[in-house]
């Protein structure tokens, strides 16, 4: 019953350490800058309301916005890349969600990319990068999603072999704890995934 008792404690003891870390490394994340001058701003696509962006995902996309601005304010003209799949209980593709919320605030539909097939954070990823290398080969890019989210996306970038700056639009419990704990052990699975190459996945416009 002791033994029993000491690997309970052990085991409740690694989960917070690892709960902590996490934390701390998403605050770390977060103060990382992020400076102007992408080729591309990708938006990791998040859960929708019917075909409307639930709140996660309609704070990446003010995020983006914003960014969006302040890259044209300093010269630039980068690509809006929305990257989501249609989930099993989902309307529509997140990413055409996506690029009707944009359209609709302003961003030119010419200077939106749509990729429709991703249905994880490593596919955002691994299918926005082919695209991009394909349109504007030695690209540099900014993905933006949230706060809770930054270490993952970061991850799955550098994996997927994307010169990648991560912009986390709020903080990491701007959405409450358990978005938070759910992020914690998806990016703790994510860490014994084996990186695969990246594929390509048709392109379409807004």
């Amino acid at each position: 019953m002791h033994v029993l008792l000491i690997v309970a404690v052990l085991l409740c003891g690694s989960v917070l350490l690892w709960l902590l870390g996490f934390l701390g490394l998403a605050l770390h994340q977060r103060r990382r800058s992020a400076p102007v001058g992408s080729d591309f701003l990708v938006v990791l696509g998040a859960a929708l309301h019917g075909c409307e962006p639930a709140p996660p995902l309609a704070a990446r996309l003010d995020a983006a916005l914003e960014r969006f601005a302040a890259e044209e304010a300093a010269g630039f003209a980068p690509l809006v890349l929305v990257t989501g799949g249609k989930g099993p209980h989902e309307e529509c593709t997140e990413a055409a969600t996506m690029s009707r919320y944009l359209i609709a605030r302003g961003i030119p539909a010419e200077r939106i990319r749509r990729e429709e097939r991703a249905v994880n954070t490593a596919e955002n990823l691994r299918f926005s990068a082919a695209l991009m290398a394909a349109e504007r080969p030695g690209y540099r890019c900014t993905v933006v999603t949230n706060g809770f989210h930054t270490v993952r996306s970061a991850l799955a970038a550098r994996r997927a072999g994307a010169p990648a700056a991560v912009l986390g639009a709020d903080g990491p419990l701007a959405h409450g704890p358990y978005l938070l704990l759910r992020e914690a052990v998806g990016t703790a699975l994510a860490l014994f995934d084996r990186p695969r190459a990246a594929s390509g996945s048709p392109l379409s416009r807004a």
